[in-house]
């Protein structure tokens, strides 16, 4: 054998005969691989499928197509008839307020009391605790979260006094629609009518509301631009104090706390992915202690360094794609399990969600983690003469730190820079990644 007759077709020949495939010598490359790799296309998979979620149901999470909310007021009757003129409106108040038991003050707890009309909600339905689905509710009926009702000791049927308003509870909530889009609150929602709320006493002037009107864009409103109408409404009442939100950006708060929890999670576990590329080297280059023997025998039948680097970096990349085949396998798997475990405190679905851009980003981390910690050791491997790993025995083998540092720190910093460039590259904010 000569080293102009070795290529590629032949590296990988040789490759193949002299890797074992129950890998011994390589679990704790693959241990490390596929756990790293697990992890970051779990946290991948789960962040992009909240996302596409909140993207897709944008109109249920908002009420609407365009909400637009003032503080301490109601619209005019010039800004409904614009509003009027987008869509159907829905109106509605949201104020803080006590809940208690009519026959007594001694238990309070603040509620965020959620007054509708009657064509809330524009997208989607109320689910109550028996399964049932429901509209807004009529005259002096409420629907209660769990959390008032756990805290008062009421079920359907029982009585619930806010302010002056003595009000029947219709439904305990199981499903708000637009929950999300609501924001922070002080307490559990209860949701009324506006005649129970005008009954309530609680609007006077100088009272903390907030006025919202979503509206439903006609048939066809899927081809408008939401943003453009809500830019040119507040352009014509430009000192009302109207803010604006779109389906496009239903929720921005979660959106912002998804993207930004995703981000963080990924860095964590690139983090640990990199602390395992200690385990990663430290396990080529036991893998390749051990074959010192078969690597002295090619080289003294004519194999140059280049080629024995070309055999072992096949066998390397064999079992790294088999491991990181497998991070990805158990990541998908893991991330139903996850959708189940957040499926009340976030937007997903828990069933197998496929994301490829994510797949795709944690196995190239995987590659470039194994490529740039197996590199040391293979170069180490390739520069020894023959000789000196036939003695190695009784002669250890020695490495000059600046031939070695010259030597491995092409491959590292390639592979070092690849990772931070793809971290950076794929960060939505990305002086932090940096």
């Amino acid at each position: 054998m000569t080293a102009s007759r070795m290529g590629w077709g032949t590296a990988w020949r040789l490759a193949r005969r002299g890797l074992d495939w129950r890998f011994r010598g390589l679990r704790l490359l693959l241990v490390c691989l596929v756990l790293g790799t697990a992890a970051l296309a779990a946290i991948g998979t789960l962040t992009g499928a909240i996302e596409r979620e909140l993207a897709s149901r944008g109109r249920v999470l908002l009420g609407g197509d365009l909400q637009f909310t003032l503080a301490q007021r109601a619209a005019s009757d010039a800004e409904m008839a614009a509003m009027r003129a987008l869509g159907t409106v829905s109106a509605g108040t949201r104020l803080q307020a006590m809940a208690r038991l009519p026959q007594g003050d001694d238990v309070a707890v603040p509620v965020e009391l959620k007054a509708v009309d009657a064509r809330w909600p524009l997208y989607g339905a109320l689910t109550l605790e028996n399964g049932r689905k429901a509209g807004a509710p009529t005259g002096m009926t409420a629907w209660i979260a769990p959390g008032v009702a756990d805290r008062l000791g009421v079920t359907t049927g029982g009585k619930l006094r806010i302010g002056d308003a003595l009000l029947t509870i219709g439904g305990v909530i199981a499903d708000e629609p637009d929950r999300l889009s609501e924001g922070f609150s002080l307490g559990p929602t209860v949701i009324v009518s506006p005649e129970a709320l005008a009954a309530s006493g609680l609007v006077q002037p100088g009272s903390m509301i907030r006025a919202k009107y979503r509206v439903r864009l006609p048939a066809g409103g899927a081809a408008v631009d939401p943003q453009a109408l809500a830019d040119a409404f507040t352009a014509r009442f430009p000192v009302a104090g109207f803010e604006a939100r779109t389906r496009d950006k239903a929720s921005p708060g979660l959106d912002r706390f998804v993207g930004r929890m995703g981000q963080f999670l990924v860095l964590v576990a690139l983090a640990a992915l990199s602390i395992a590329g200690i385990g990663i080297g430290n396990g080529v280059s036991s893998y390749l202690e051990a074959r010192r023997g078969s690597i002295a025998t090619l080289k003294i039948l004519g194999a140059e360094s280049r080629d024995i680097a070309r055999i072992y970096l096949l066998q390397m990349a064999v079992a790294s794609a088999i491991a990181i085949a497998a991070g990805l396998l158990i990541g998908v798997a893991t991330t139903p399990l996850l959708g189940r475990a957040l499926s009340g405190l976030l937007p997903v679905e828990a069933g197998v969600v496929i994301d490829a851009k994510a797949l795709l980003l944690a196995a190239a981390y995987g590659a470039l983690i194994a490529l740039t910690f197996a590199a040391p050791p293979l170069v180490r491997a390739r520069e020894f003469p023959a000789m000196a790993l036939m003695r190695a025995r009784v002669s250890p083998l020695r490495t000059r730190w600046r031939a070695a540092l010259r030597t491995m720190g092409l491959p590292v910093g390639l592979g070092l820079a690849g990772i931070a460039t793809l971290a950076i590259a794929t960060a939505p904010q990305k002086e932090l990644a940096a």
